[in-house]
């Protein structure tokens, strides 16, 4: 891979970590470049890092109705992880290098709600049980998103827009951008995992938008400009989102 596409893509990967509040360090970042570089195999950078926390991986979890662990905010795990700073630090990089591995792959084929799961299992089926399965549980933030019971149909209806849509295929920058917004809003509000939503949806439109043959640039994006486009746009103001993608869009070089 090109110096060049290397950088873009550790740029972005970087955006999107930091974006969640999950610090990229310099050995994320090798981590990272290592895998775009072929210089090793995702599985192998994860077995390293595994080996370098002594956590190992059972298949034998806790099941609680909201899925963490009882008493606390932290979500059940495969290493029976309950501390919070070590699970974070292993995620963060865990995460990092499965971004890159799909990021680096010329995924074309269909972008629906299946390859959503599978882009979610992919970067979290290392740590978590819920890796690309819908929640069950209703979420909340600054907004209620969708309830799991409406999840598989609205989904439904988000994807199948999508797919008449052409999956943004062949169209110019401005309707590009106006329909990347539409749809990032869309999949933003329906929240179908219980956790790593963000994460999952911005690595599914990147690819996505590499297949229109365009690229999500996030070099210039402000972190707070950024999360008060997400809340407008679920709330059904899109021009601020619009905006943001305006200065981040730019055609995709192979």
């Amino acid at each position: 891979m090109k110096e060049s596409q290397i950088r873009k893509h550790l740029d972005y990967i970087c955006f999107v970590q930091e974006t969640e509040d999950y610090e990229m360090s310099t050995e994320a970042e090798q981590y990272v470049i290592d895998v775009l570089d072929d210089e090793m195999s995702g599985d192998e950078a994860v077995s390293k890092i595994l080996e370098k926390y002594n956590v190992f991986k059972t298949d034998e979890v806790e099941e609680t109705p909201d899925g963490f662990y009882k008493g606390t905010d932290i979500s059940i795990n495969y290493f029976d992880l309950q501390d919070q700073k070590k699970l974070d630090e292993i995620e963060t990089l865990v995460v990092s290098i499965r971004m890159a591995e799909l990021l680096k792959k010329e995924y074309s084929g269909v972008f629906d709600f299946e390859y959503l799961k599978i882009v979610h299992y992919q970067l979290f089926t290392d740590i978590y049980p819920f890796a690309g399965k819908p929640r069950y549980v209703p979420i909340t933030r600054r907004t209620m998103f969708c309830l799991p019971q409406y999840i598989d149909t609205m989904a439904g209806e988000i994807f199948t827009k999508l797919r008449e849509e052409r999956f943004l295929q062949q169209q110019e920058f401005e309707e590009f951008v106006d329909n990347l917004s539409y749809f990032m809003a869309e999949v933003h509000a329906l929240h179908p995992f219980l956790d790593g939503n963000t994460r999952a949806m911005r690595i599914f439109f990147q690819q996505l938008s590499h297949q229109a043959l365009w690229h999500i640039n996030p070099s210039d994006t402000d972190d707070s400009r950024l999360l008060e486009a997400d809340i407008a746009a679920l709330e059904g103001d899109y021009q601020p989102l619009i905006s943001l993608l305006h200065s981040a869009v730019e055609p995709f070089e192979e």
